[in-house]
């Protein structure tokens, strides 16, 4: 989620909004805090995001999860979920099918 939201450049409004109702739906606590604020200050790299899919459900639900917080995907947002895909081992079949899901498109 951290990674999709900042990967654009920056973390807008609605994406912290995000983030934070996820920690709280979590129930986190000030340590989960306090490494998501770590995680928001360090640069962007998918491959280590992919590293975290065990299998291709993982795999999937990951990028499903980047492309919901990439709402408004600009070329940095899209090159970003375009390596992520890659990084992950996702067919652009399957990715055309989840970006349909979330967009329509």
């Amino acid at each position: 989620m951290i990674a999709a939201a900042k990967a654009d450049g920056h973390v807008d409004e609605q994406e912290m909004a995000r983030i934070q109702q996820a920690i709280e739906e979590l129930g986190a606590d000030n340590q989960v805090q306090q490494l998501v604020e770590q995680e928001l200050r360090k640069p962007l790299d998918p491959s280590e995001i992919a590293r975290f899919a065990q299998n291709p459900a993982q795999a999937s639900e990951l990028y499903l999860a980047s492309l919901l917080i990439a709402d408004e995907q600009n070329f940095m947002e899209k090159a970003y979920l375009n390596e992520l895909a890659k990084q992950l081992g996702l067919d652009d079949q399957l990715v055309a099918q989840l970006n349909l899901q979330v967009t329509g498109q």
